[in-house]
């Protein structure tokens, strides 16, 4: 038996529906009915057939305006729809496929014909079920080696550095008067040890946003520690790239949020603003108060901006890794997952030019 086995009809001439309803059960269908376009619509919503067959004259809405409300829909709009009725002219077959319909038969039509329409689709839907599963996994197994690789390189890169400056310390340290030695130790406590902490930091907040335990107790932000020191800690491995690093805070902007979580967030965020810099690009970072209360936090670059239609596909998880950019493509994840948990909201806006990234927050309401 097909996968392809509910179909829905929808006609308001009962004696048609009733026999058309048992044809099809003989020929090892479900089969549901509604008289017009309401139970028809509330069926659909209810039900999810994997088919739709339709009559056009009907009380509204007639079958027409049901299928452009159902296209209106992403998942309820894919469903296979044919109409059936007595409505001949060209231009109604026309009316009809510009709907949407996948096939227009009128009536009184050969019942063979139909099955045989009607089997067609099963055919076209069970081939394309078929290569999506196939191409689905296809693209898990290249992601999965992905992100194997960008992890193994991410904690490779920092290890090294922080391995190779504890080899110099001990090999030097009973060296009289060795100048090196503060470099070494600052050069294995710095940068790399922070890369290995934050991507630490990031898959335990993964590990979060999975199992709903974000931490969304709002504790009041300190300008001078909670918001400059994270900014300046992430400016610090971008300094080779000379960026203009322009800081707006407007002191009267009460920031409500998880202290380590939300320097996190904010880390990801200006990171992801000097990585798609140019050398010697402005970055600007402004902190204000919003209108109600809360903040605006808006970070932009003047680098290449993200096309309107990938503005929500760069918050998918590993999205960055699947385009075969470096790092692990968890920043915007986290980031909106945190900050909708907070009651606020993080998007991308249009911008004459660069990036620009709103991050929301609202005030906090004592309980």
């Amino acid at each position: 038996m097909s996968s392809l086995k509910k179909i829905l009809v929808i006609d308001d001439d009962k004696k048609f529906s009733l026999g058309l309803v048992a044809l099809l059960r003989r020929e090892g269908f479900e089969v549901i009915n509604a008289d017009n376009g309401i139970e028809g619509m509330a069926a659909i919503r209810s039900s999810k057939p994997d088919m739709i067959l339709c009559d056009i004259m009907m009380p509204p809405p007639n079958g027409i305006q049901l299928k452009k409300e159902l296209a209106n829909d992403p998942q309820l709009g894919q469903i296979p729809f044919f109409f059936l009725t007595a409505r001949a002219a060209q231009v109604d077959k026309l009316a009809g496929f510009q709907s949407g319909a996948d096939d227009y038969i009128t009536k009184p039509f050969d019942i063979n014909e139909l099955l045989a329409r009607i089997r067609a689709v099963v055919r076209q839907e069970e081939r394309g079920h078929t290569r999506g599963i196939r191409d689905s996994i296809a693209d898990l197994a290249k992601l999965r080696v992905a992100i194997s690789a960008n992890l193994s390189h991410e904690v490779h890169t920092s290890l090294t550095v922080i391995i190779s400056s504890l080899e110099l310390i001990l090999k030097d340290k009973f060296v009289q008067d060795n100048v090196g030695l503060g470099e070494y130790i600052s050069t294995a406590s710095s940068s790399s040890s922070d890369r290995l902490k934050f991507l630490v930091e990031d898959l335990q907040m993964l590990h979060d946003i999975d199992h709903g335990s974000l931490n969304s107790m709002g504790q009041r932000i300190d300008f001078s520690f909670h918001l400059k020191n994270p900014i300046n800690q992430t400016l610090l491995p971008w300094e080779k790239k000379k960026l203009n690093i322009q800081i707006s805070i407007n002191p009267l902007t009460e920031i409500f949020a998880p202290r380590i979580e939300f320097g996190h967030v904010l880390a990801h965020l200006v990171d992801n603003a000097c990585k798609f810099s140019p050398e010697m690009g402005k970055v600007h970072i402004s902190v204000q108060p919003g209108e109600q209360g809360g903040s605006i936090i808006e970070i932009t670059n003047d680098g290449f901006g993200i096309p309107p239609k990938l503005r929500e596909k760069v918050f998918e998880r590993y999205y960055q890794i699947s385009q075969g950019t470096d790092g692990l493509g968890v920043g915007l994840t986290i980031a909106r997952a945190f900050v909708r948990a907070w009651g606020g909201e993080i998007k991308i806006l249009d911008s004459l030019s660069g990036c620009r990234v709103q991050m929301v927050l609202p005030p906090f309401e004592l309980e």
